[in-house]
């Protein structure tokens, strides 16, 4: 694990772990007014159906509403860095992007962010848990063994803590990491591997190397040898049984095109 992913994940789980509690007793308050209401209206079937369009009023909280919210949430978790926390979180995400980054280009690069407050931050986040619960709702039921309870409130604060990702990706900005980190301007040139060749002779060296020889190395007991030279000559070449294989067939030019990326 690299450096910036140890950040990143340890960082994310230090978040998770303050912030997922908190939103989730939100929940079950909301839950719990929802069947107060129902009950003082005789209305005791229409908790769950109360609940949930509790959760589509959610979007539309007034910015006093989720003041105090985000009150709650820093006094609960007794965190007064909570702000500087996303931050951070945010900048681990990017700078594992980073990591990706050509070799070519070894500068820094500026990325424009717009930080999220706190407040925009966890109101999303609230966004994001409620149209999860809305389809679980069940989840929230109170009349179940405490067993039951206990695994419906673990698995509440998993599906929080999945909308938390959710939210980070959101507020990522994925145009200016796409345009700075993976954008290929100078795309690197093709790598070609060295293959033997016979450079040009100079004209000094031309009847040096007039008489010129191929040979198959696999079969150099089978073919006769082929030479040219000046002199005229009679080429004898006995009946072979099996096809004759041009040798040049087996030379092969090579290239090999090779982005190599800055871990």
């Amino acid at each position: 694990m690299t450096d910036s992913e140890f950040a990143k994940t340890h960082l994310s789980d230090h978040l998770r772990s303050l912030i997922v509690p908190p939103i989730a007793e939100g929940f079950w308050s909301i839950h719990k007014s929802s069947k107060e209401l129902c009950e003082r209206n005789g209305q005791n079937d229409q908790i769950l159906r109360t609940f949930q369009n509790m959760l589509t009023k959610i979007p539309e909280w007034s910015d006093l509403t989720i003041a105090t919210e985000v009150e709650r949430i820093e006094k609960v978790t007794k965190c007064t860095y909570l702000d500087d926390l996303i931050m951070g979180v945010f900048i681990s995400y990017m700078k594992s992007f980073a990591s990706l980054h050509h070799r070519e280009s070894n500068k820094e690069v500026e990325i424009d962010f717009d930080r999220p407050s706190l407040a925009l931050f966890i109101h999303a986040l609230y966004i994001h848990s409620a149209r999860k619960l809305w389809q679980t709702a069940y989840l929230l039921n109170t009349n179940i063994p405490a067993e039951a309870h206990a695994r419906n409130r673990q698995e509440i604060e998993k599906s929080i803590g999945m909308c938390l990702d959710q939210v980070i990706r959101e507020f990522l900005p994925w145009k200016a990491i796409t345009k700075k980190y993976f954008a290929n301007d100078n795309p690197p040139s093709a790598v070609i591997a060295p293959v033997e060749t016979r450079e040009e002779s100079s004209s000094e060296d031309e009847d040096e190397n007039k008489n010129v020889t191929f040979e198959n190395e696999d079969s150099e007991d089978e073919h006769p040898k082929l030479k040219i030279s000046d002199e005229d000559a009679v080429l004898d070449i006995p009946e072979l049984k099996e096809e004759i294989v041009d040798p040049m067939t087996e030379l092969e030019n090579k290239v090999s095109d090779t982005l190599v990326l800055n871990l």
